[in-house]
């Protein structure tokens, strides 16, 4: 389901690219046949390299937080508007190609991104095309422009912050589409008791993917995404019917698997160590993985097993002790 959402959002942006270069294209067929020939070059120019950004966007998906597509089509989109030669002096000729950036730059890319291009873009339009105005009309398109901007800038944040809250409720990480943290604890306390009244084992294993935090801070928090959602698919697959899979947290998937004794984790870690060792893609160096299996002792409580996941975490583990060595 994620991957589908991605590829119609990355087609949606490729249409976006497209009808921006056949938007270009005619309106440098307009000013040539108008007669405007000191216009026709920049649109011209712009127009292959809108439609190079739509074909690259709708066969290539984004792997970086700022995707260079956005980038390179908010740039080429504020050159045209800030450098084009006039064809007239009616202040409307710009009005709604410059009032439409921000709300384009707010569904291309994230909020500091977004509001630094359009913020960049209203003092480039102040300065360079409408400098010669009434004060009335600069303070009036000010006003519109921010006023959009405000609301695209507001929408984005609240659309993030509502996924956010549904994630939390329905109790599903959104890139791996396990269950999280949270709902855990919950299902911990079904499945302890569960375990004591049938007298049945309660295996699980910790899956930590230590090159995460590299990813994350190196390539971005898209590459990392794709990282440990690919992961997460594998370890899925290597599941039973009946095994819960969750995100421990952010480098760490954890799996439930009810019915098992140690030995049985054994084996099911040491399979799936090799699944991830052959078909995990990893862009910055041979695979760092560590897998540890747990089983609930006899008499153990939920509280007990808890902090001995957390306890037996290596990355949390070696953050613990490198905190206070430095304190």
């Amino acid at each position: 389901m994620s991957s589908e959402i991605n590829d119609k959002l990355h087609k949606s942006m490729a249409s976006i690219y497209l009808a921006l270069g056949l938007g270009l294209g005619a309106f440098a067929l307009q000013v040539y046949l108008s007669g405007y020939y000191e216009a026709i070059l920049l649109p011209t120019l712009l127009t292959p390299i809108f439609c190079a950004l739509s074909i690259w966007r709708w066969h290539t998906a984004n792997r970086y937080t700022h995707d260079p597509a956005a980038i390179t089509a908010l740039l080429a989109l504020g050159l045209f508007l800030l450098l084009q030669p006039e064809t007239s002096a009616n202040i409307t000729q710009w009005h709604w190609i410059a009032l439409s950036y921000p709300l384009l730059a707010f569904y291309l890319l994230p909020t500091a991104f977004s509001l630094a291009f359009s913020l960049l873009l209203l003092a480039g339009v102040l300065h360079l095309r409408l400098d010669n105005h009434a004060f009335e009309q600069l303070l009036t398109f000010s006003c519109q422009f921010l006023l959009l901007m405000s609301i695209a800038c507001f929408y984005t944040i609240s659309n993030r912050l509502k996924t956010k809250q549904l994630e939390q409720l329905v109790g599903i990480d959104k890139v791996t589409h396990f269950f999280n943290a949270r709902h855990l604890k919950t299902r911990l306390n079904a499945e302890v008791s569960r375990a004591r009244a049938t007298q049945k084992p309660l295996a699980l294993l910790l899956v930590e993917l230590h090159q995460y935090p590299e990813i994350q801070k190196e390539l971005g928090q898209l590459v990392a995404n794709n990282f440990i959602r690919e992961a997460s698919k594998i370890c899925k697959f290597n599941c039973r019917t009946g095994d819960e899979a969750y995100r421990y947290d952010a480098q760490t998937l954890l799996l439930l698997i009810p019915n098992t004794t140690i030995n049985g984790a054994l084996v099911l870690r040491s399979r799936l160590y090799q699944h991830l060792l052959q078909e995990l893609t990893n862009d910055v160096g041979p695979l760092d993985v560590s897998i540890t299996p747990l089983e609930l002792q006899i008499g153990e409580q939920v509280a007990d097993l808890e902090r001995r996941i957390a306890n037996s975490c290596y990355h949390s583990l070696s953050e613990r002790v490198e905190d206070n060595l430095n304190s």
